[in-house]
């Protein structure tokens, strides 16, 4: 496993299967246009992503590899309210968009997208393994320190870290 390191981020590969994680944070400011600059190691592999609504009005971005999983689990999903799986599908699927990264490392983020996850200027880019996920910072900050925090003390504990 190599870890290659950025100021505040970093990708991290597992040389035995090609698998790419994400890990760590970056802040930066998504312009009027709705661009935003993705950090270099987020995106020495790809220069396109697929990004869609993610949980806690987050938005959630796949590389494609990765995002192809996430289309074969939906099509294993069995759930028994068929109602339920198949609004899942929808709200996931129809918010999804393709983005190619332009000359200067940027995305454009769909203003439905952004209205969804509420981001205005200000966002906090996290590695979350497999996927990355954009977040207004003044919502990621409350999350961070109010839940997330909290789970985290509480399962550190339990996975004896």
């Amino acid at each position: 496993m190599v870890v290659r390191s950025g100021e505040r981020c970093c990708r991290v590969e597992n040389e035995d299967n090609g698998e790419t994680m994400y890990i760590g944070q970056y802040s930066h400011s998504i312009d009027p246009k709705n661009r935003l600059f993705i950090p270099p190691k987020f995106r020495e592999k790809n220069k396109t992503f697929i990004i869609t609504k993610g949980l806690d009005e987050s938005l959630y971005l796949y590389s494609p590899e990765e995002w192809k999983k996430v289309l074969k689990k939906l099509e294993d999903l069995s759930v028994p309210n068929k109602m339920q799986q198949r609004a899942f599908k929808r709200v996931l699927l129809s918010g999804a968009h393709e983005l190619i990264l332009d000359k200067h490392g940027r995305v454009l983020i769909p203003k439905n997208l952004c209205d969804y996850a509420k981001i205005t200027s200000e966002v906090m880019i996290i590695g979350v393994g497999n996927r990355v996920e954009i977040w207004d910072k003044a919502k990621w900050e409350k999350y961070y320190r109010s839940q997330a925090n909290t789970y985290f003390k509480n399962l550190a504990g339990k996975l004896d870290l």
